[in-house]
């Protein structure tokens, strides 16, 4: 039977050969390459530090992994070279794996910044056996404070997630399935994101409320035959040269068979619509239906018009890009883009 000693030993040795930190220890990989048959000398071993505060003598760890039930490592007739057994293969790297990986992973948090992995995972040992506890870090690789803990089991995992306390010196942890953790992570990250988005368009609502329109100064055109590539400055030097009148901002995109036109001052698109004949102007070719947007619709549509221009400018600000001057808007923001206006 083994010692405290060697059940560590094996406990260690079978985490590096195990099927978690092997497929990503790259050191470990190129030592097993270097060997036909994949012996790696136990002096290669005990560079692995974990490994060498346990012991330093060769013997002693290959006297250990013999002891081992498991039998994941083998050890060769001289005690001096080690390999994971070929008759247990690394199972495939794939979905499936990664999700019976999950299924027996727990999270915990609540540990001091400054714990070292050794101490977590001889702190584990009352409540595996673990396959592996691997300690979360950021982007300056210091520790956060929580680790994954990888069971030999789903049933091991549950009764540690599910014990009504679990303290490391005095510090409560919290605790709960991985596939549990990352849920609520997303739905943190889902909740956040909606708030910000929220927030955001809180702050274009209150701005576009602060941009003015005058009234009766937006007209619809329709009637563009498909095909007829009619640009922006087409039919804004022409609704200028029949009305008389400042046009300030063409809503339309080259291909559209419609769009607006806003004029600059109150009742100009009404005013503009009693010149024409039957409603109609001839830009290019092409006899537009214009009519004057009155009531509900105009409103409508000059509120989505502050809410682009309000959001462009949101986003201006934001990127510290702003040019200067001020752009239209339009039916959506897209339309804030399509060209410059003077108001």
């Amino acid at each position: 039977m083994a010692s405290d000693l060697e059940q560590k030993i094996i406990r260690q040795v079978h985490y590096y050969f195990g099927d978690i930190n092997l497929p990503r220890d790259k050191f470990l990989q190129e030592k097993i390459k270097e060997n036909e048959d994949g012996w790696v000398p136990l002096e290669v071993m005990l560079k692995f530090k974990r490994l060498a505060s346990l012991s330093e003598d060769s013997k002693v760890i290959a006297e250990a992994l013999e002891k081992s039930e498991e039998k994941l490592v083998l050890v060769n007739e001289d005690k001096t070279q080690i390999k994971r057994n070929p008759e247990k293969p690394l199972p495939a790297n794939n979905e499936e794996h990664i999700k019976k990986l999950q299924e027996r992973s727990a999270y915990a948090k609540g540990f001091p910044l400054d714990t070292e992995l050794n101490e977590i995972i001889n702190f584990m040992e009352e409540y595996g056996p673990a396959e592996s506890v691997i300690r979360r870090t950021d982007s300056n690789h210091k520790f956060k404070g929580s680790c994954f803990i990888v069971f030999k089991d789903v049933e091991t995992a549950k009764k540690f997630v599910e014990l009504e306390s679990v303290k490391f010196k005095d510090n409560e942890l919290l605790r709960k399935m991985q596939q549990d953790y990352h849920s609520d992570k997303k739905k943190e990250i889902e909740d956040r994101k909606k708030q910000n988005k929220e927030k955001k368009q809180a702050l274009v609502n209150e701005q576009a409320q602060k941009i003015q329109f005058p009234n009766g100064a937006v007209v619809q055109f329709t009637g563009i035959a498909e095909g007829k590539n009619l640009t922006r400055e087409e039919i804004k030097e022409k609704l200028k040269e029949v009305s008389g009148f400042e046009v300030v901002y063409i809503d339309f995109n080259k291909g559209d068979t419609e769009g607006y036109a806003r004029f600059s001052k109150e009742n100009n698109a009404v005013d503009f619509v009693k010149k024409l004949t039957d409603g109609e102007v001839e830009v290019a070719e092409s006899k537009l239906k214009v009519k004057a947007l009155e009531g509900d619709e105009e409103k409508e549509y000059l509120k989505k018009t502050s809410e682009a221009m309000a959001s462009q400018r949101q986003k201006q600000k934001n990127s510290k890009k702003r040019k200067g001057g001020n752009h239209g808007g339009g039916r959506n923001a897209k339309h804030a883009k399509r060209g410059s206006e003077k108001e």
